[in-house]
């Protein structure tokens, strides 16, 4: 159940920093590369490439605990939850094929932890 847990806490990071990341690009024209190195430096931006970097380091560290196989599957539940949240925060459209495809990563998910 550790492990579990473990992994669990670092899908939540990645999808805090991908959150982040979106929150810090949002209303923002990028046109040079002066442009994407002064965005680097906004809070949203800073506060997502921590946690990205404190979620590889967590992975690394899962991964001398459990199997790759185990572990990766859990990883994938970040994407049907990131698209979750992209409706509920930006009011992003989700097409029908892509709510499809979320189903199943999670039902895949659920079948590759077990």
């Amino acid at each position: 159940m550790k492990d579990f847990m473990l992994c669990l806490i670092n899908v939540v990071m990645l999808i805090c920093g991908q959150l982040l990341f979106k929150f810090g690009v949002r209303d923002r024209e990028i046109s040079s590369l002066l442009d994407l190195i002064k965005l680097m430096f906004y809070p949203y931006m800073i506060i997502a490439v921590i946690l990205y970097a404190s979620a590889a380091l967590l992975w690394v560290y899962i991964l001398t605990k459990i199997p790759l196989s185990y572990a990766y599957p859990i990883q994938a539940l970040a994407f049907p939850l990131v698209v979750i949240f992209s409706l509920v925060l930006f009011k992003e459209e989700i097409p029908i094929h892509r709510w499809i495809g979320v189903g199943a990563i999670v039902f895949g998910a659920f079948l590759a932890s077990r």
